[in-house]
């Protein structure tokens, strides 16, 4: 096939594509149990996940191709295939139709689109590409994902009106940590490298009931996921994965992880840590949903490297990158 999904397109909120290229979280392994089926709605389209008898998850458009039931809506696992609720096809992991039990032979053609899909670090990922180019990169294991030494995920979900190009560089924008969420200090990011990727690394000092605290935020961006190291409280490692549920909504989640064995009396600052980072966020989502994307923004001297963050982050879109109209009237 020449294109998997089309990528979202422009419009006059979001002068730009919806979706990127790359692998994308469409569920929690926890959400998938054992023969489990879930339906699910990303880039637009309705898929539907299950886990086949031997433990294996797959994700497939999700309406069969005989009379269009919803898979994802009372169908059952069975073997290493998925069952019709409403006439019993079976399709398997790549799509293709392996039973009819009234019929004495499957029609020519009967699949239905798989997509690639990959389980790791507890998730359940799908390979998106709109020019269905084949992945690049493998979505690489988190070392502290379900390491002895550090904690199960603390899960934190928000469904936003906004698309990932605008939200990201939210990461590098120092100075709205001192004048939206009243941050002790404004950060200073500066480019630096974790396990052999580019990394920006904020240092600013945090507020805790304990007084001041000289904290560092370290931030990078791996296929499927963004981490954020939190060094100064406790080690905290925040697991960002997000996916487009269309053109104008998009699924956010924060997985935390915290290293056990740390100085028990800052057991209550950790705590209180991840509050201050959901009421972080809390206020960002608002901001996304009521702001407008400048192609060319009015940056000045003072502002973090938001330029270089879009100059990279636009090398994983396919399409185009427009003016808004109030922003090229008299160029």
């Amino acid at each position: 096939m020449s294109q998997l999904v089309d990528p979202g397109l422009p419009n006059e909120r979001f002068p730009f594509p919806a979706y990127a290229n790359g692998w994308a979280r469409v569920a929690r392994s926890e959400e998938l149990g054992a023969r489990g089926v879930l339906p699910l709605r990303y880039f637009g389209r309705d898929l539907v996940a299950f886990r086949s008898e031997s433990g294996r998850a797959a994700v497939l458009d999700a309406h069969c191709r005989h009379l269009g039931a919803h898979l994802g809506i009372g169908g059952r696992v069975e073997g290493e295939g998925l069952r019709c609720p409403f006439h019993a096809w079976q399709w398997n992991a790549q799509g293709r139709c392996i039973d009819i039990p009234y019929a004495k032979r499957i029609p020519v053609g009967a699949s239905i689109r798989a997509w690639q899909s990959c389980e790791r670090n507890g998730f359940l990922f799908v390979w998106f590409h709109a020019l269905d180019q084949p992945p690049a990169e493998a979505v690489p294991e988190i070392p502290e994902y379900a390491h002895p030494e550090w904690t199960p995920y603390q899960v934190l979900r928000w469904k936003i009106r906004s698309r990932s190009y605008d939200m990201g560089e939210n990461a590098v924008d120092d100075v709205h940590f001192r004048y939206l969420h009243g941050a002790a200090s404004q950060p200073r990011t500066t480019p630096g490298e974790i396990r052999g990727r580019r990394s920006f690394l904020s240092k600013m000092q945090l507020d805790t009931p304990k007084g001041r605290v000289d904290g560092e935020i370290e931030s990078t961006t791996v296929p499927g996921m963004g981490l954020v190291y939190v060094r100064g409280i406790c080690d905290t490692l925040i697991v960002i994965t997000g996916t487009p549920i269309d053109g104008e909504s998009f699924d956010q989640m924060f997985c935390y992880t915290q290293r056990i064995g740390q100085d028990r009396s800052r057991e209550g600052l950790a705590r209180a840590l991840l509050r201050d980072l959901e009421k972080q966020m809390n206020e960002d989502v608002v901001l996304f949903e009521h702001k407008k994307h400048w192609t060319r923004p009015l940056l000045c001297d003072g502002d973090g490297p938001i330029g270089e963050y879009r100059r990279e982050a636009r090398a994983r879109y396919t399409g185009e990158f427009h003016l808004r109209d109030d922003e090229s009237q008299g160029e």
